[in-house]
């Protein structure tokens, strides 16, 4: 395995592609991604690969935990933005690779990870007919 191969083998947080830690998640966004009521979240804090929610329990006891940004909305919205931001197959190709593995190897909600492969695909055809029609013209 070559050197170039092992680096598009990577999470986009791990590539550089998400930097979810420099979100500011809310706590409506917290209590959204977890299924809870907003006034259960005490504090969201953002990490590099997770993001720590302290919560009240149904006990009204603060309890923290790690959670994947991928159960956020905005880990969706964030990664159709990055591959929207790709403006020909030469940038697109690499966050192809990594958007892949991220999705074969991390567990996203279904919708999520219908909604970020329907955004890929969408964008590939896109920029394929694009080349295309920048070579006829050329």
């Amino acid at each position: 395995m070559t050197r170039k191969t092992r680096n598009t083998r990577q999470s986009l947080t791990a590539s550089g592609w998400l930097k979810p830690q420099r979100w500011q998640i809310s706590k409506t966004e917290a209590a959204e991604a977890l299924k809870m009521p907003v006034n259960r979240i005490v504090k969201v804090y953002p990490k590099q690969h997770q993001v720590i929610v302290v919560y009240l329990n149904k006990k009204g006891q603060k309890c923290s935990s790690f959670f994947s940004y991928r159960l956020f909305s905005r880990w969706e919205q964030e990664t159709i933005a990055t591959i929207a931001s790709c403006r020909n197959q030469q940038t697109l190709a690499p966050l192809e690779i990594i958007v892949q593995y991220d999705l074969e190897h991390f567990k996203y909600p279904v919708q999520s990870a219908d909604a970020i492969w329907e955004a890929l695909l969408h964008h590939i055809r896109r920029a394929i007919t694009e080349q295309r029609h920048t070579q006829q013209c050329a």
